[in-house]
């Protein structure tokens, strides 16, 4: 069983959850490619000698930044990633090496996929038609992912809106990847650790956003930046889902992969808000219900008094981890 998986490197939380899911179809035998742009020492943090090929297949919403979206670069990107010549390319290198694909959730790679003859489902907690028609510069294209998301069976991931305009829906629930909780060396056991989680895209002005607390260590680690602070720890050598798991909190915005990896460790959140993005109200929602903590304002001392809500609060428990061993059924299914 040869699997592609077609992963959008739009932020970090679609290649890892897809991540979780390569391991449990590895773990059934099968031959498993990651196709991303995203750095494959990211892959291989969590999966060392996965093959990856390297392949830019979406635009999703270009930032600057974890908050802020630039949607006129994403218009002019979205012209030329699109374009017929770059779809028919991928479906070029796509043809005859594989028996399925899993798409994540480039709308792009789907139509690639039906030109190749490669049997494709789609995987996401949301789908990009559904996104662009939430604004008015990027409505034109919502019709145009429609029509290539519409052919293929999808994946729903929780928490998330519906997927619209698909062929049809199968529920998976939270996926995501876990590693039994690793804590860094130099961090003493009375001292809580904060893992800094603002993915690929960063944050500005992150030292400003992180108070100086006693007894509060801030944990950094790839792709993020280091910090140049007494109280700040740049962590490197733990796969970064044994870091979810280890933190005392994560300090984040509303993202599927590190909700899902909060909720298979049982870690607790602190989150700052996403208004520009429309499927970050779902993810809010879900985190509040499950105890997490929503920071009232970009500052250092609404970050602090979040932390003391939070710890204030009961400890969760961690969700069982099944739902990318479901997405590897599903899979499996189809090739045979």
């Amino acid at each position: 069983m040869r699997i592609a998986i077609l992963c959008s490197a739009h932020g970090f939380g679609h290649l890892a959850r897809q991540l979780g899911v390569a391991e449990a179809l590895l773990a059934r035998g099968a031959a498993v490619q990651v196709w991303t742009a995203a750095p494959p020492e990211v892959v291989h943090d969590y999966l060392p000698g996965l093959e990856v090929v390297p392949a830019t297949l979406d635009v999703g919403i270009v930032q600057s930044d974890s908050l802020t979206e630039d949607l006129p670069a994403t218009a002019r990107v979205l012209a030329e990633r699109t374009a017929e010549d770059a779809i028919d390319g991928l479906a070029d290198r796509l043809r005859g090496r594989y028996d399925a694909a899993i798409v994540d959730i480039a709308p792009a790679a789907l139509e690639a996929c039906r030109r190749a003859g490669l049997p494709a489902v789609a995987a996401g907690n949301f789908d990009w038609a559904w996104t662009y028609r939430h604004y008015p510069l990027l409505a034109p294209w919502a019709a145009r992912l429609a029509a290539w998301q519409a052919p293929h069976h999808a994946l729903q991931m929780r928490p998330g809106p519906d997927l619209t305009g698909f062929a049809g829906t199968t529920e998976v629930g939270v996926v995501g990847r876990y590693r039994p909780p690793r804590r860094p060396d130099g961090v003493r056991g009375s001292d809580k650790a904060v893992l800094v989680s603002f993915g690929g895209f960063g944050l500005h002005a992150l030292d400003a956003l992180l108070p100086r607390i006693p007894g509060v260590i801030w944990l950094l680690a790839a792709p993020m930046t280091p910090l140049d602070r007494p109280d700040c720890r740049f962590v490197t050598g733990i796969s970064y889902p044994a870091l979810v798991g280890a933190a005392d909190a994560v300090l984040t915005k509303p993202g599927y992969g590190i909700f899902a990896e909060t909720a298979l460790a049982g870690t607790g959140v602190v989150f700052v808000r996403r208004p520009g993005f429309p499927e970050a109200a779902s993810l809010e929602a879900a985190m509040l219900d499950r105890g997490d903590v929503a920071v009232r304002s970009l500052t250092a001392p609404a970050v602090a008094e979040a932390l003391d809500a939070l710890w204030s609060g009961p400890a969760r428990a961690p969700i069982a981890n099944v739902g990318a061993a479901r997405v590897a059924t599903l899979v499996a299914d189809l090739v045979t």
